[in-house]
C-alpha cells in the first residue's frame, strides 16, 4: 500500500485550473522528486496533498484512507508535514520557540522529547536554540523549517524547493539531511528546481508539464533520458553518464 496515492487530481485556484488528472504515488521510505518548468503545477500539487486546495476531481489517499476533504490540521494529525518554499519559519521568534510552534499540539513531556530529538538531529540548531531566526543564514533557516515539520513525527514529509537561494555547500547539507530523514523511515516528496541533485538522491521521479503528468519512472531513468535532460535539466549530464 502506498503511503500517498494521488489519483486523477484536478484542482486550481478559483476558476483557474492548474492540475488536470494528475497521478502520483510514493511507497514507504521512498524519496520522490517532482520536476517540471515554472508554472507546471508542482507546488500546487504539494498544496493539494496538504489540504490547502481541495480537488474538483480525483482523490488523495494517505495510508489507504481518503483525505481529499480533510483540513490541513487534520492531515497533520494523520501524519503529513509540509515545508513551503517561503515563509516556512517565524523570523521574529527564536529557534526554540519555532520548534515549540511545530509541536504546539503535543503534551508537555512529549514536546520536550521531540525538541531534544531535533536538536540531536540538527546540532547547529542546538547551538543556536535561543537565537532569533531573523539573524540566521538561509541554510540554517531551512534546517529549522525541516526540524519544525518533524516535530509531529510525520510519515510523509513534503519539501518545496528546499535548496532555493542556498549556496552549493549548504544545498549539499540540506540534501544530505533529506537522505538522513528518509533513512529514519519517512517518505519524502520534493519539488526542486535543482533537479539533478534531487533526482540523484531519489528513488523515483515525476515530470509535470502544463499541469499534467508528462513522465514518471525511476530517478536514474529520468536522469539518463536525453529528451528529459534537455527539456527539464538544462542539458545537465548525470555523473553516472560521465
Amino acid at each position: 500500500m502506498a503511503v500517498i496515492d494521488v489519483d486523477g487530481l484536478t484542482c486550481g485556484y478559483g476558476e483557474t485550473q492548474v492540475l488536470t488528472e494528475v497521478d502520483l504515488h510514493a511507497e514507504k521510505q521512498e524519496i520522490v522528486t517532482i520536476i517540471g518548468p515554472n508554472g507546471a503545477g508542482k507546488s500546487t500539487l504539494l498544496k493539494a496533498v496538504m489540504g490547502y486546495l481541495y480537488p474538483t476531481a480525483g482523490q488523495i489517499r494517505f495510508q489507504g484512507e481518503d483525505v481529499s476533504r480533510l483540513r490541513p490540521d487534520q492531515r497533520v494529525v494523520q501524519g503529513i508535514a509540509y515545508v513551503p518554499q517561503l515563509d516556512n519559519v517565524f523570523p521574529s521568534l527564536s529557534v526554540e520557540e519555532n520548534l515549540r510552534m511545530g509541536g504546539y499540539t503535543l503534551a508537555k513531556g512529549t514536546l520536550k522529547q521531540r525538541m531534544e530529538a531535533q536538536y540531536a538531529g540538527f546540532p547547529r540548531l542546538a547551538e543556536r536554540r535561543k537565537q532569533r531566526v531573523k539573524t540566521m543564514s538561509g541554510g540554517e533557516r531551512q534546517m529549522l523549517a525541516m526540524a519544525r515539520a518533524l516535530m509531529t513525527e510525520p510519515d510523509l514529509l513534503m519539501l518545496d524547493e528546499p535548496s532555493a537561494a542556498l549556496s552549493p555547500q549548504m544545498a549539499d547539507e540540506v540534501f544530505q539531511k533529506v537522505q538522513a530523514i528518509n533513512a529514519e523511515g519517512r517518505t519524502i516528496l520534493i519539488v526542486e528546481q535543482e533537479a539533478q541533485h534531487s533526482l540523484e538522491i531519489s528513488h523515483r521521479g515525476y515530470v509535470l508539464a502544463d499541469g499534467r503528468n508528462a513522465f514518471d519512472g525511476k530517478a536514474q531513468d529520468i536522469l539518463n533520458d536525453d529528451k528529459i535532460r534537455q527539456a527539464y535539466l538544462g542539458g545537465q549530464v548525470a555523473e553516472a553518464d560521465g
